[in-house]
């Protein structure tokens, strides 16, 4: 063998070999992971706010009067209400549970953090969560259930040929 086709046979294990054994060893050890259930979109919340004379409670719970919607970038979520919260709220999904800390309640003595904690039913069609939202460290405070289900996404219309 010339020192030619050496040189060549050693570039094509370099090049082609050592890819395809760390792709095929990326493959076998990704081969278990599975992807978190997708929740993202818009929700309507339904939860009985009324029933909380609480202020700081009254307050949180008025998030729950509006739509949710959840941006979801595996298991981080960005949550938002459409009831003026400029500010996006973050959170985490595992497995079926949703954890977000919504900010800190004004209208409470100490500014008291506010939790959402929620779990999804993926098997109900469409796709619905059952939670609570509470003040923190609010003795006083009995958290506000809360019951929402996914919207449908909106239908593109189909303006290409």
């Amino acid at each position: 063998m010339s020192s030619t086709n050496k040189r060549f046979v050693v570039a094509y294990i370099l090049l082609v070999g050592l890819p395809l054994a760390g792709l095929a060893g990326v493959l076998k050890s990704g081969r278990h992971l599975s992807a978190p259930i997708s929740i993202d979109g818009t929700w309507k919340v339904e939860a009985n706010a009324s029933a909380s004379s609480d202020a700081c409670l009254k307050a949180a719970s008025s998030l729950l009067a509006s739509n949710l919607v959840i941006s979801q970038s595996g298991k981080t979520l960005s949550l938002n209400f459409n009831s003026g919260a400029k500010t996006p709220f973050s959170g985490a999904l595992e497995g079926r549970d949703i954890n977000a800390s919504l900010g800190a309640a004004s209208e409470c003595a100490n500014d008291q953090a506010v939790t959402l904690a929620a779990s999804v039913d993926p098997k109900s069609d469409p796709k619905s969560l059952s939670g609570t939202l509470s003040v923190d460290n609010c003795p006083s405070c009995s958290p506000v259930a809360f019951h929402a289900v996914r919207q449908p996404k909106p239908a593109q219309s189909g303006g290409g040929h």
